[in-house]
């Protein structure tokens, strides 16, 4: 009889390696990685022990997931989150848990009393941002309300960049998770509050220019923006008394004014390619941006320029940064069905990692608290990891690692919790902080304000039950 507990990992992506690397740690444990990308699949399994690869499409295969999440104890989804709330379906209906590492859609939170009903367990955003954030934030918060102390303010920047080394391009920027997250991300609208007041972005890039200097780690240049709604996270993490709430993501500095000129040619958008007739499409990066900015196709390439510039408000850096990645000449488009696909494949051509290489991921909580005798000190938590030249990104590991570590969790029946969970517990969090240590992600806790390291309390770690999802 075979009694190996068995994980189904959707996706064979950037972030997978390590979380089947965590997995298969354990003999008794099988993996199965589906993929629409069956090469990558295949190489996985080929590495990794008790590791089997099978071709599926999420969104043409229902039946074939079906049958895969029935024959599984546990499914991991690397996939983008669209498709979650689908995936999610198939897990209620056969009972098999599920972990997610990214943001909770309206459509997966909407499945919370069903999954409750099935006596399953979803957690969701078990991965670096969100996911080690969330952990970061709860175990200082936890800690400073069983001082007896109040929470005035919360700012947490999180980014994955290349290292500086190899950083050297007009965006210092290179992709490390899904190209095209990181280009919508631009888009988004953003909200936080500083100071009791709500400062609000639109989304279609406003929030690129409300990026700031970080003045932490100086010798890094960087700069921060603004990230989705941060409002939600003072009911999320219980600090409804904080004055200042603010997440942000980081870059280096230049690189939201360098991308705002995208932006503003409107090359980054999901719409289809401008003609129904394929036969007619944008042959040339010419041709789209002479169409997106009402210029005739046959303009001379001066005058194309001139245009360009003047839709770029005159400014030479954005006009030399499309100079740089090629899209200002005649140089052919990727095969594509819209906009933002072919700025996708084209920038992720240009902006891959080379053999030897490195990435980096820089997380940063400040909570601002008050001691019950008035005093306010400062408290932080730091992390900072490079990839491995040849081996892991910190990317893939600070994404697959959690993930791995609470799917393990839900085998061996160390969380307890039904329906739709977030890593906001102590029962959670502190071990799979603790875990994350154990496999080298190093976080420093310190009291700037008084020169001392803070030291997490987890004592009664399965004791304290964290808020759940709103």
């Amino acid at each position: 009889m075979d009694l190996k507990k068995r994980v189904l990992l959707l996706g064979s992506g950037y972030v997978a390696a390590p979380a089947i690397e965590y997995l298969t740690l354990d003999p008794g444990t099988q993996v199965t990685v589906a993929s629409v990308m069956m090469n990558q699949a295949e190489k996985l399994a080929a590495r990794y022990p008790n590791t089997t690869a099978v071709m599926l499409d999420v969104t043409s295969q229902q039946s074939l997931l079906e049958s895969l999440v029935k024959d599984h104890d546990v499914v991991i989804s690397l996939l983008p989150y669209q498709h979650h709330a689908m995936i999610a379906e198939h897990c209620i209906r056969k009972k098999v848990n599920l972990v997610t590492a990214s943001y909770v859609c309206p459509a997966l939170r909407e499945l919370q009393s069903r999954a409750e009903e099935a006596g399953i367990t979803m957690v969701c955003e078990m991965g670096l941002d969100p996911g080690i954030d969330h952990m970061l934030a709860m175990e200082c918060i936890d800690q400073a309300k069983e001082e007896g102390c109040t929470v005035e303010s919360y700012i947490s920047y999180c980014g994955g960049l290349p290292a500086p080394e190899s950083a050297g391009n007009p965006l210092r920027y290179k992709f490390s998770w899904s190209p095209r997250g990181v280009l919508l991300n631009t888009l988004n609208p953003a909200t936080f509050v500083k100071d009791n007041k709500v400062m609000t972005f639109p989304p279609g890039g406003a929030l690129l220019e409300a990026a700031a200097p970080m003045d932490f780690m100086p010798g890094f240049d960087l700069e921060g923006l603004p990230n989705r709604d941060s409002t939600t996270y003072a009911r999320l993490y219980g600090i409804e008394s904080a004055h200042t709430v603010l997440r942000g993501s980081l870059r280096y500095r230049g690189f939201s004014g360098a991308i705002s000129g995208f932006v503003k040619l409107g090359l980054i958008t999901t719409d289809p390619f401008p003609a129904g007739d394929s036969s007619n499409r944008p042959a040339s990066w010419k041709d789209l941006i002479s169409h997106l900015i009402g210029v005739p196709a046959s303009a001379s390439t001066e005058a194309f320029h001139d245009a360009v510039c003047d839709k770029l408000g005159r400014d030479q850096g954005k006009m030399e940064v499309l100079k740089w990645f090629g899209m200002l000449g005649d140089n052919p488009l990727p095969q594509a069905d819209s906009v933002l696909e072919a700025v996708t494949k084209h920038l992720e051509a240009k902006l891959h990692f080379e053999p030897g290489e490195r990435d980096m991921v820089i997380l940063r909580n400040e909570v601002g608290v008050r001691g019950h005798g008035g005093e306010l000190e400062t408290r932080r938590a730091e992390l900072l990891l490079f990839g491995e030249p040849g081996g892991h990104s910190a990317m893939a590991r600070t994404v697959g690692f959690p993930a791995a570590i609470v799917a393990r969790m839900l085998m061996d029946g160390e969380i307890e919790r039904k329906g739709l969970v977030l890593p906001l517990s102590r029962s959670i969090y502190g071990p799979v902080l603790q875990r994350l240590s154990a496999r080298g992600l190093c976080i420093s806790r310190t009291c700037p304000d008084t020169g001392e390291a803070c030291r997490p309390n987890l004592r009664h770690a399965s004791l304290l039950p964290g808020p759940t999802l709103p």
